[in-house]
């Protein structure tokens, strides 16, 4: 994926009075690469993503190297007057990176608010989530270039790993949209995920019912459907989303009886993740 993107300087241009600057940090052992953006650049709000929990399984210590970064940065920005959130992140799972990044992108994006996604700041797999999400939500993601990395145990503890110059190299990463399903394709892909198990045809048009989706406002509740309107529902289910979703790889159907079980797939537990949709 990262050998078919351009790279390009980073230009901000001026926003609106209305429109704020919000960045996003997944946070590793860095300092400098998640601050020295904000000397030179204005942002009225910053995400911070750490793992700041041991999650059950995690070390205590590398938990408390985390919040001397977590906290070390967290200064830094705020005495640039820049407001902070920060996030505890299960940062060593993909699904969890997604989720709370596309959940974060979409409610800043429903602002009407833009977003800067930092991939430098933290591991490669945070790196790669924070691509994905950029793609799929057409967002940007950017780099910061280090001039060298920390010899000493000192220089850990004041720049984080990577070392960057007094104006760093900032370059956002050009990429192309990630295609996602429609909207309500989407919905019954996050229905499944939440469910964890395979749902009935009539299980999903009744749910799109109680949702009033375009087309399904009489299909709940399913029993009080008459036989003669069930056909026509059934098959605007599956020619207006179940079709396009089994194409494209999202969901599987499987025939148990007289009952088709529709259950999703790997690739589209990624997807429903990454809707921004998922609690």
């Amino acid at each position: 994926m990262f050998n078919i993107i351009n790279i390009v300087n980073w230009d901000v241009s001026v926003t609106s009075r209305l429109e704020k600057i919000v960045h996003i940090v997944p946070l590793g052992h860095e300092i400098d690469r998640a601050v020295k953006p904000f000397e030179t650049h204005k942002a009225d709000k910053v995400y911070i993503l750490a793992v700041t929990d041991t999650f059950g399984k995690y070390s205590q210590k590398m938990i408390e190297e985390q919040r001397y970064y977590l906290q070390r940065v967290t200064e830094k920005l705020q005495a640039f007057g820049i407001r902070v959130e920060c996030r505890n992140v299960d940062m060593f799972n993909m699904l969890e990176l997604l989720r709370n990044l596309s959940k974060i992108v979409v409610e800043e994006k429903s602002r009407g608010n833009r977003i800067y996604i930092n991939i430098s700041s933290s591991g490669r797999l945070t790196s790669a989530a924070a691509v994905l999400v950029a793609m799929a939500h057409d967002v940007k993601a950017y780099y910061v270039s280090a001039e060298r990395y920390s010899e000493t145990p000192e220089e850990k503890r004041r720049h984080g790993l990577s070392i960057c110059g007094e104006t760093p190299k900032m370059q956002v990463i050009e990429t192309f949209p990630l295609q996602l399903p429609d909207e309500d394709g989407m919905m019954v892909l996050v229905k499944l995920c939440k469910e964890g198990k395979g749902m009935k045809t009539t299980e999903i048009a009744e749910y799109l019912g109680y949702e009033n989706v375009e087309g399904f406002e009489g299909s709940a509740p399913w029993s009080k459907v008459p036989r003669e309107k069930r056909f026509n529902y059934l098959m605007k289910l599956n020619k207006r989303i179940l079709d396009k979703l089994e194409e494209a790889g999202y969901i599987s159907r499987e025939k148990r009886g007289r009952h088709n079980i529709i259950k999703i797939t790997p690739g589209g537990v990624y997807v429903a993740h990454i809707s921004g949709k998922l609690d």
